[in-house]
C-alpha cells in the first residue's frame, strides 16, 4: 500500500514554520497547485493522526477571536520527513481526460473538441499567469533561506509545463481546423 503523501506535505510545510490547517491549505493552493492539491478533508484527518503519533504538536491561540489551532513539527516528525525524503520517488501517474477525448475524436464533433481544447487552454493560461506572478515575487526577494533556489526550480518546472500545455493547445487547434476542413470537403 502506498503511503499517504498528505502527511509528508504537512510535515514539509511545518518544517519551515508552525502553521494552522487553514494556512497549510492556502499555502498549498497558492504555491503547489500546479503540481499538488489537498482538500481540507484530506488535511485535517492527517493533522489529527500526525498529532496522535507525536510527529506534530498543536497549540491553541486563545488571544485571537477564534481559537486558532497552530501545529508545529516535533523531532519525531522531522525524522519521519527525512526518512520519506530519502526514499526513491515513485512513478508519477498522469491522467488527462482531454487526451482520452481527443483519442476518441472519431465519435465526436470536431467543434466540441475545439471547445474542450480552448477550456483546457484557458485553465492552463490562468495557472501559467499565476506562476509567473509567484516567480516574479520570489525573484525579487533576496532570501537567505537555503531552500529559496529549490523553490525557484519548482516554479520554473511549472512554468515550462504550462508553456508546453499552451503550445500543445495552439498546435492541436491548428490540427482540428485542418481536420474540420478535410471533413467538410469529403
Amino acid at each position: 500500500m502506498k503511503p499517504n503523501r498528505t502527511q509528508y506535505v504537512i510535515l514539509g510545510m511545518l518544517s519551515d514554520q508552525a502553521m494552522s490547517g487553514y494556512e497549510i491549505k492556502k499555502f498549498i493552493d497558492l504555491r503547489f497547485s500546479f503540481f499538488w492539491n489537498e482538500s481540507y478533508g484530506q488535511l485535517y484527518p492527517q493533522l489529527n493522526s500526525l498529532e496522535k503519533e507525536g510527529s506534530i504538536v498543536s497549540t491553541i491561540d486563545a488571544s485571537s477571536t477564534r481559537s486558532r489551532k497552530t501545529y508545529a513539527l516535533t523531532q519525531q516528525g522531522r525524522k519521519k520527513l527525512k526518512e520519506w525524503l530519502s526514499l526513491p520517488v515513485e512513478e508519477e501517474s498522469v491522467r488527462y481526460e482531454i487526451l482520452l477525448k481527443l483519442y476518441f475524436l472519431k465519435d465526436m464533433d470536431v467543434e466540441v473538441m475545439k471547445g474542450h481544447v480552448e477550456e483546457f487552454r484557458q485553465r492552463n493560461l490562468k495557472q501559467s499567469f499565476l506562476l509567473k506572478m509567484v516567480s516574479s515575487e520570489l525573484e525579487g526577494i533576496v532570501d537567505e533561506a537555503e531552500n529559496h533556489g529549490d523553490i525557484l526550480r519548482v516554479v520554473d518546472f511549472g512554468q515550462k509545463v504550462y508553456q508546453a500545455y499552451l503550445d500543445w493547445c495552439d498546435e492541436t487547434m491548428v490540427y482540428l481546423e485542418k481536420r474540420k476542413k478535410h471533413e467538410t470537403e469529403n
